[in-house]
């Protein structure tokens, strides 16, 4: 069973369900939500975000400092995976 998750898109807020085999952005698309994104490949950075609530990782990132995901929260929904329960908050700012 998947927490509720919330994304703040454009001031409109979501909620979704994340299951754990699922990228962020995989997430978002099945729950209709209109995400950010273009390449789907970590290249870009179109669908780059904050998010929080728990631990993640990306299986992929050409893009994003270390800084920005450690400090600004920062992460790719294309890319990422969760790794705890949450409930977990996307925003695009």
């Amino acid at each position: 069973m998947t927490a509720e998750h919330t994304a703040d898109i454009d001031g409109t807020e979501y909620t979704f369900d994340w299951p754990q085999d699922r990228t962020l952005l995989e997430s978002m698309i099945a729950a209709a939500i209109p995400a950010w994104y273009s390449c789907t490949d970590g290249e870009c950075g179109t669908c780059q975000c904050t998010l929080t609530g728990g631990p993640s990782h990306m299986r992929q990132n050409n893009v994003l400092s270390r800084y920005e995901v450690e400090q600004e929260e920062q992460t790719l929904a294309c890319q990422t995976i969760r790794d705890g329960e949450g409930p977990y908050r996307v925003s695009y700012d």
